[in-house]
């Protein structure tokens, strides 16, 4: 539903007052048009190119003969399985047998602890974004303009060097491929702001809610989100987040943490969470909105995301070696919900948001939205997780795709050098196999 945001709002106050609504003191409303990890890129232009944040550039693109070479793989079969030719390749999906090269020749995507890990190489930089979520100043990044210390951003440090999440803002393959998902209609997410003074811009108590939306984001003439369009608040059971804060001199700020939220994550992970979460957002004069949104996230979630997208294609794109990502998130985690000494499984993040001035309307439309609440109750049963979902729309097991006939060419003990067998002969024997297993 979408209508001029001048005609929507006056529409809206009369609904308001046909039903008696309550108000909030004040009441903003946004659509993110825009949000991505917060990653300060320290080069002067280009992806791969060394900078302030990564002084040897991205980490470069292994050596992929080589490393089969070192899972034990011969290197005639090395060369075999990495030419287009192969007949184990699934079209656009990649090289199936590249996951095999673990330990007693294991799928590494999904066993990487049975792999040796390749490293990777991490951000040495001083200079980052995101908010300090420990109150610890003297540990983390410095902020761009130097005004603030104690940065806790894991997540750029231990991946800002990779090719994936490098790049200008707005520029990396993951903002990119992701954020144009959003802007084609694939999901949208808005947010409300209301406080209880009779000042926006200096308010001691103020509700921040990020909101689901079924509504798509609306282009105008030049490719950008257009501004003061309408949208339906639609109550997911998982998608929304509720934070207290305040504002000072036109910045939202958060007055304490909030224990966990959730939103559509702008990544192969398709669903963020975020333990302990904080928000920084500036009320811009031209009623958009910026700023941070910084918690700790899952970071065996995130790999998962990476392994779902189809394993090998990951690899191939990105220059990683999906066990390095595996073992370097797993270094860097720097949270536990269970306190100090529980096991690290949540990294500290951070994601930059632009959003444009939207009208909020509530789920059923009938006005516009007056405050900030919870919608859970209204939402309809939870249906199988984004990430399931969008496994399923490639068919991936285990980070591996299977052929047209639902059978997947590879594995710990399949042939690799031709004549052995061809690949109609060896779908045949895993056909005969899995029939007999059953």
């Amino acid at each position: 539903m979408k209508l001029p945001f001048a005609k929507a709002a006056g529409l809206a106050l009369l609904m308001a007052a046909a039903h008696g609504a309550a108000s909030a003191e004040w009441t903003r409303t946004w659509a993110i048009e825009w949000y991505e990890p917060a990653h300060y890129y320290g080069a002067e232009t280009g992806i791969i190119d060394p900078g302030t944040d990564c002084p040897k550039g991205t980490n470069p693109e292994p050596d992929w003969i080589g490393v089969l070479k070192k899972a034990g793989y011969t290197e005639q079969e090395a060369l075999w399985l990495r030419d287009p030719s192969h007949p184990y390749r699934v079209p656009n999906h990649g090289q199936n047998q590249m996951a095999f090269r673990g330990e007693g020749r294991a799928n590494v995507y999904v066993h990487p602890e049975l792999a040796a890990d390749p490293g990777m190489q991490g951000v040495t930089g001083t200079i980052g974004e995101g908010l300090d979520l420990d109150g610890d100043k003297t540990n983390g990044f410095v902020s761009v303009d130097g005004k603030t210390t104690g940065i806790d951003n894991q997540f750029y440090r231990t991946m800002g060097c990779w090719k994936y999440f490098r790049g200008p803002p707005r520029l990396s393959y993951n903002a990119e491929s992701r954020n144009d998902e959003m802007r084609e209609g694939r999901w949208t997410v808005l947010i409300v702001a209301s406080g209880e003074g009779d000042d926006p811009m200096n308010d001691d108590k103020v509700r921040v809610g990020f909101y689901d939306s079924t509504d798509k984001l609306v282009k105008d003439g030049n490719g950008d989100i257009a501004t003061g369009y309408t949208f339906r608040i639609q109550p997911h059971a998982r998608f929304e987040a509720i934070l207290e804060a305040k504002t000072v001199d036109g910045v939202i700020v958060s007055t304490s943490p909030t224990k966990e939220i959730w939103l559509r994550d702008p990544s192969y992970a398709r669903e963020l969470q975020l333990l302990q979460a904080q928000l920084q957002l500036t009320m811009k004069d031209d009623g958009s909105l910026s700023g941070i949104l910084a918690g700790y996230r899952p970071w065996k979630r995130l790999y998962q995301g990476m392994v779902e997208a189809r394993g090998s294609v990951i690899e191939q794109l990105t220059w990683a070696e999906l066990p390095g990502v595996w073992n370097a998130l797993k270094r860097g985690a720097d949270y536990s919900p269970d306190g100090a000494n529980g096991e690290k499984t949540h990294i500290s993040f951070a994601l930059k948001i632009d959003a444009v001035r939207a009208y909020v309307m509530t789920p059923d439309a009938s006005r516009k939205v007056s405050g900030v609440r919870s919608y859970k109750s209204e939402a309809p049963p939870m249906g199988p997780s984004l990430h399931a979902f969008f496994s399923n729309r490639f068919r991936v097991t285990d980070g591996l795709v299977p052929d047209s006939d639902g059978v997947i060419l590879a594995g710990p003990d399949a042939p690799i050098l031709p004549p052995t067998v061809t690949g109609a002969e060896l779908r045949a024997r895993l056909k005969a196999s899995a029939k007999g297993a059953d």
